[in-house]
């Protein structure tokens, strides 16, 4: 044991609740709620992620962990179906990117999110349509690039498209050859040892290659060679044998010759083949064993750092959708996900709805069979609550925002140009919008709000828009394309509108500025009727009706809508927490996809968050 003379003086914090940020990493401190002492220490562990929205494996992949880039795949839809299939990870979601020219898979990469270059790959069957294709990303879409010197698949590259280089894989046979890129391909240095399916991480000029599948036969090989420009050079073999996901023209560019993350793949000898969870971090020189991934597979793309990681796109036998982030730190990370909540007291749908997860309100609506009703109902978090007082006009469809305790609903059927407040105890009624409208969609609060769209009668949609001040109505510019059905959340000066229906399902999204419109980037699902909640800059949408109803969730960063974990309920027609964060929302009643029955489930959702990993000291 230490002796006490040396640790003498030093301080030691004394807290009344735990640290809970990773810079606690090796502190030691008094908890006064737990009457313990406390360290914060490094934890590894891999945590399910957002699945890919196109299911696949073969793919290839370059960027970032927080700005990465996955193109092309295998989807084994009807035997062997090459992809053109692009999607970009913002570091918690996927996004659809333009689409490669090119259907193909088992393609290399190299470059970032908004400048890569994408070459060979295979059409169907494998092997038999090896190409030299090459394409060219800029963020949006692709083009044609500088054709590939072979026709070459199971390519490895690494580096930027100013920068970079291919290891060619193979083309008829096992390749040593490796070409450098920068703008053009030329002849780069070989590697010692002939292989394919090789994970790589670095740069042009600090390199790595490891694992792979070399002769006879696809073995798989253990080998790790580094890159200094020109020359290749061994270094220290993995643990684990194994070719395919590693890092392998993935995700790569956060990773480095001297801090690299291979994780899963397979041993492609024997048969069956050995598909593999086992995580190995590289320092420079040798290979150290951490947490293995939840699901063992191969054929992936992914990458990263010692520290952080992700794996996506694989096959065990058959295809897994599932996504695999991997963190090393004293925050121990746990991945956003809905959860089931308190009941409604009777099914309900084309509810209003307001406040915050642990503050919510929801009133009027259609209960199930066919009677509206003009019943409020609060949430604490865990159960729902009759309130005192219901509206004074009993209707389904309305538009509403604001607080639990100061809410506020406008339109909807019967009575299409009634607004009501409500107060936390009571309702009163307000001006009536100038326009009558049902299925309109309106964000604020109860005494700054927008509004806008809708329809009434016969189907006929509107355009206009309206703010308010808590007492009047003024009307201000009308939305640009007229709709109904469509979710709004943020505040009267900077307000999201996004879905909705036209002639038919939308995934436009406009952004307001106070003054005027501007279109925002379209979310992946079309649908109407969905719930939503959070900022311009900080959005989220769930459930709706997408033919059938949806369980979709997408999150919207004020520029580009990426995937979210999916409710467990598709439902439309939901109440919902309006002005709860992107990450701590509630959904609740709506109809099914069952003949549109009303359901009294309510679900929560809770974004991605960290917490430090703490271990209490013992007497021993």
């Amino acid at each position: 044991m230490t002796d006490y003379k040396t640790i003498r003086g030093k301080k030691i914090k004394f807290l009344t609740s735990d640290l809970s940020s990773e810079q606690g990493e090796g502190q030691i401190f008094y908890s006064d709620t737990s009457d313990e002492f406390k360290v914060g220490i490094t934890n590894a562990a891999w945590r399910s992620s957002t699945s890919f929205s196109t299911s696949g494996y073969g793919a290839a992949g370059s960027g970032t962990l927080t700005a990465g880039l996955i193109m092309g795949r295998n989807t084994l839809a009807s035997g062997d179906t090459p992809s053109n299939a692009t999607e970009e990870w913002n570091g918690s979601g996927w996004a659809t990117g333009g689409n490669l020219s090119t259907a193909r898979y088992y393609g290399g990469a190299i470059g970032t999110q908004t400048a890569t270059v994408f070459v060979g790959g295979d059409s169907r069957p494998p092997g038999s349509g090896s190409q030299t294709t090459a394409e060219n990303y800029n963020g949006t879409s692709w083009t044609s690039g500088t054709a590939y010197p072979v026709a070459v698949t199971l390519a490895s590259g690494f580096g930027t498209t100013s920068a970079g280089l291919m290891c060619n894989g193979s083309d008829t046979t096992y390749s040593a050859t490796t070409k450098e890129y920068n703008g053009s391909w030329t002849a780069g240095g070989d590697l010692n040892t002939a292989r394919r399916w090789i994970g790589t991480a670095g740069t042009q000029t600090a390199g790595l290659a490891f694992g792979g599948q070399i002769a006879p036969a696809g073995y798989s090989t253990n080998v790790t060679e580094e890159y200094d420009g020109s020359s290749w050079t061994s270094s220290g073999s993995l643990n684990t044998t194994r070719a395919v996901n590693a890092v392998g023209g993935g995700i790569n560019q956060d990773a480095s010759q001297t801090n690299a993350l291979a994780s899963g793949g397979y041993q492609s000898s024997g048969s069956p083949k050995s598909y593999f969870n086992e995580t190995e971090i590289y320092n420079g020189s040798t290979w150290t064993s951490s947490a293995n991934m939840g699901t063992a597979r191969g054929y992936g793309t992914g990458g990263g750092t010692g520290s952080a990681g992700i794996v996506a796109g694989s096959y065990t036998g058959s295809i897994t959708t599932a996504v695999e982030e991997f963190n090393q730190s004293a925050l121990v990370v746990t991945a956003g996900a809905w959860a089931s909540g308190g009941n409604l007291p009777v099914a309900n749908k084309f509810m209003g709805g307001g406040g915050t997860q642990t503050a919510g309100i929801a009133s009027g609506g259609q209960i199930v069979p066919g009677s509206i009703v003009g019943e409020t109902y609060e949430y604490d978090g865990s159960a729902w609550t009759d309130a005192s007082a219901d509206m004074g006009n009993s209707k389904l469809g309305r538009a509403s925002c604001g607080t639990q305790t100061a809410n506020l609903v406008a339109g909807g059927q019967p009575d299409t140009a009634a607004v009501e407040e409500y107060n936390g105890t009571s309702w009163a009624e307000q001006t009536d919008i100038p326009g009558a409208r049902d299925a309109a969609a309106m964000a604020g609060i109860q005494t700054a709000a927008i509004f806008t769209g809708g329809d009434y009668p016969n189907a006929n949609n509107n355009a206009e828009t309206f703010e308010y001040d808590g007492s009047s109505w003024t009307d201000t510019t009308d939305i640009p394309t007229a709709v109904r059905a469509h979710t709004m959340f943020g505040t009267q000066s900077a307000a999201v509108v996004c879905g909705g229906y036209t002639t038919t399902r939308v995934a436009t999204t406009y952004e307001w500025d106070d003054s005027s419109w501007t279109a925002g980037g379209n979310m992946a699902t079309a649908r109407y009727s969905a719930i939503g909640c959070g900022t311009q800059t900080d959005g989220l949408i769930a459930g709706g009706d997408e033919s059938p109803y949806s369980s979709a969730t997408e999150g919207y960063d004020g520029s580009v809508w990426s995937s979210r974990p999916s409710m467990a309920t598709a439902r439309q027609m939901s109440g919902a927490a309006s002005q709860g964060p992107s990450t701590a929302t509630m959904g609740a009643g709506g109809a099914t996809a069952s003949a549109g029955e009303g359901v009294v489930n309510t679900e929560e959702f809770t974004g991605s968050i960290g917490s430090l990993n703490l271990k209490t000291i013992t007497d021993s």
